[in-house]
C-alpha cells in the first residue's frame, strides 16, 4: 500500500510574483469509529457492539481528563496533552482566564507509533 501523492502549486507569501511546486498528501477518504470497529472486530473475540462502545466512551472520557489538566497515555498508541497560549501582562497579578487567547489538543505519537510508519512507501498521481 503506497501513499498517493498529488503535485500542487504554491505562491511565495512574501513575494506572490514566485511560486513553487510541492507534493502533498492525496486524500482517499475519511475513517470512522464504526470502520475502526469493524476491523478490531474481526482481529479480536469481541463483537462489533462491545468495541463500538469502547471506542464512544473513549471519546466521550479523553476529553474530561484533559480538562482535569490530565495528559492522557494510550499506550503504543501515543499521548494526548492541552497547551494554552495566553496574552503576556506586566506582572503576575494582572493576569487571569481573559488572557487566555487559544487551547491546543498535542498529540505525541508513541515510538511503537512510529516505528509501524516506518518502511511507507509514496506513490505519485
Amino acid at each position: 500500500m503506497a501513499v498517493k501523492l498529488k503535485k500542487i502549486s504554491r505562491k511565495n507569501p512574501q513575494d506572490l510574483t514566485q511560486s513553487k511546486w510541492y507534493l502533498t498528501q492525496e486524500k482517499t477518504g475519511t475513517v470512522g469509529i464504526k470502520e475502526i470497529a469493524k476491523e478490531i472486530e474481526g482481529r479480536s473475540a469481541l463483537s462489533l457492539g462491545d468495541v463500538q462502545s469502547v471506542l464512544s466512551n473513549l471519546v466521550e472520557i479523553v476529553p474530561v481528563f484533559l480538562k482535569l489538566g490530565q495528559t492522557i497515555n494510550l499506550e503504543g498508541f501515543g499521548s494526548f496533552r492541552i497547551s494554552v497560549t495566553s496574552e503576556g501582562a506586566a506582572t503576575p497579578e494582572e493576569l487571569s482566564a481573559r488572557n487566555v487567547q487559544g487551547v491546543k489538543l498535542i498529540f505525541l505519537p508513541s515510538m511503537e507509533l512510529k516505528r509501524n510508519m516506518e518502511g511507507i512507501s509514496f506513490e505519485i498521481l
